[in-house]
């Protein structure tokens, strides 16, 4: 068996590296962001759960340039039809959450690149509104959803949120089925939005972005003993 690179390591000299990762989203790893090709075989895509840990060769690193990026690191993965993936054991059951304080992000702390993860209870949810999608062409507009809300966080600080697409049909229908006076929830790989002024809301990346309720986390479980 190869010897593991550790991401933080992964440089284009290293020839033929092997790393060891676990598989936070189908959009981003733990520390790096990985594009699986076209002509990679969908049954390997199918076997890489999320939750699960994985050993991956044979695989090219390219520059990230995105404008907005999953993750902090310089380099992405890029699966091919010779990569190798196999399951591997996990090194540590850390959930690697990018948690933010909410003062840090509205101060503009945070640099609004990269996307963070955030934890609170909802407030101030509102109606499901439709919206125009603007497409690329003459006639491609179509309609969306969204839905404004917040999260307050145990020092009581408020930010301000704004959900589009499945995202904000998912959050309006759990608002809607929940009879629970506080719902406590925690948001993803969301985006800060700046403006003239500075911080405007966070929102979300349609298709990476996630929203959970309640999950079982340390984090959650200190905030329910507030």
């Amino acid at each position: 068996m190869s010897q593991f690179t550790l991401l933080a390591n992964l440089d284009l000299s290293i020839k033929n590296p092997t790393v060891r990762v676990k598989v936070i989203s189908k959009w981003r790893g733990v520390t790096i962001q990985g594009t699986i090709r076209d002509a990679f075989p969908k049954s390997f895509e199918t076997i890489m759960n999320e939750g699960e840990w994985f050993g991956i060769t044979n695989f090219k690193l390219e520059h990230s340039f995105g404008r907005v990026r999953m993750t902090k690191n310089r380099y992405n993965v890029i699966l091919s039809e010779k990569s190798i993936i196999f399951k591997s054991e996990p090194t540590t059951y850390c959930n690697y959450y990018a948690f933010k304080p909410f003062g840090s992000i509205i101060c503009g702390l945070a640099h609004p690149m990269y996307c963070i993860d955030l934890y609170g209870a909802l407030v101030g949810v509102g109606s499901l509104e439709t919206y125009v999608l603007q497409g690329d062409g003459v006639g491609d507009n179509s309609l969306d959803n969204k839905l404004v809300f917040s999260l307050i966080n145990p020092e009581f600080i408020q930010i301000k949120c704004i959900a589009y697409g499945s995202t904000a049909r998912e959050l309006h229908a759990y608002w809607s089925s929940i009879r629970a006076n506080v719902i406590l929830c925690v948001l993803t790989f969301w985006q800060i939005q700046w403006g003239e002024g500075g911080f405007r809301f966070m929102t979300n990346l349609e298709g990476c972005s996630k929203i959970m309720f309640n999950p079982s986390i340390p984090e959650i479980e200190a905030f329910k003993k507030k």
